[in-house]
């Protein structure tokens, strides 16, 4: 492993900082997309026309915090970022910059197909961040030194996870029924299990099982 540059080092730290920039504007764009009603009578009436626009922001807000917290850890894992590393963030970046789009959508419409869209471009982001991931450990070199598989599980979280979680929380919403939230509870709890077993036999570092 070859040492680090200033240059290199700068380019990673600026990447990051484009990267937060762009996740605090999206999430601020949330709130701002939020008008209340023309016409309410008291604080029930007003919650109760605003429930879809609040329940579609919050969920939202839960996505792109969960997605800034993901970036933050894989990206802490890196050396350095090169060229290709920029693109493939910047792809991941220009989905999550349609969040507040899908938000709206789905306040508006309320429907099952817009929120299979929604979870389509969860899902898509997720994907396209872990695209990223796997180039920069797997192939760029890019990645701080750890075992293989602690690299393909980060990648395999990274595109799984948010996704899932989302489509469950959407089933449960749209449903009114408990299966969802048992579902993450169940996925939350196999995770769980996962690291702890990667753990002892040695194949996951144990900064990996503090973060989660």
């Amino acid at each position: 492993m070859t040492d680090i540059t200033d240059k290199e080092a700068q380019h990673l730290h600026r990447l990051i900082l484009f990267s937060d920039a762009v996740f605090a504007i999206a999430i601020t764009l949330l709130a701002i997309e939020i008008h209340p009603p023309e016409h309410w009578h008291g604080v029930a009436d007003l919650f109760g026309q605003m429930q879809h626009k609040l329940m579609a922001y919050a969920v939202s807000f839960a996505v792109v915090g969960i997605y800034w917290i993901s970036h933050r850890r894989t990206y802490s894992r890196l050396r350095k970022a090169n060229g290709v590393l920029d693109i493939l963030n910047l792809v991941m970046l220009g989905l999550l910059a349609l969040l507040p789009l899908a938000t709206e959508l789905l306040w508006e419409s309320g429907s099952a197909a817009a929120a299979l869209v929604y979870v389509g471009l969860v899902t898509a982001i997720g994907l396209a961040h872990a695209v990223a991931w796997g180039y920069a450990a797997l192939l760029g070199d890019l990645a701080e030194p750890m075992p293989t598989v602690e690299k393909i599980y980060v990648l395999l979280r990274v595109a799984l996870l948010p996704g899932l979680m989302c489509g469950l929380t959407f089933l449960s919403i749209i449903t009114r029924t408990p299966w969802g939230w048992l579902g993450i509870a169940l996925v939350l709890g196999a995770l769980f299990l996962v690291n702890r077993l990667l753990v002892g036999s040695g194949k996951l570092s144990a900064a990996q099982i503090a973060e989660d």
